[in-house]
């Protein structure tokens, strides 16, 4: 399961919790293929509600990327 927070410190950017941990996303089509580890703090985090239209091209377990939860 992977859940998205908007990253207040960086607009355009996500940060994405799986169960390896956090990552830095581009907020774009196909961000996922760009994402880097997050190494922040987790208090400026607020959980995305909606992507706005954006495909990111998450992995199988998460066939619509609309499907946050």
């Amino acid at each position: 399961m992977i859940t998205l927070y908007e990253y207040m410190q960086q607009p355009r950017f996500w940060i994405a919790r799986d169960e390896d941990g956090y990552w830095l996303v581009p907020a774009r089509d196909d961000g996922w293929s760009e994402r880097s580890p997050f190494v922040g703090r987790v208090s400026n985090l607020r959980e995305l509600k909606d992507l706005d239209g954006i495909k990111l091209g998450l992995p199988p377990q998460c066939p619509d990327d609309q499907e946050l939860r």
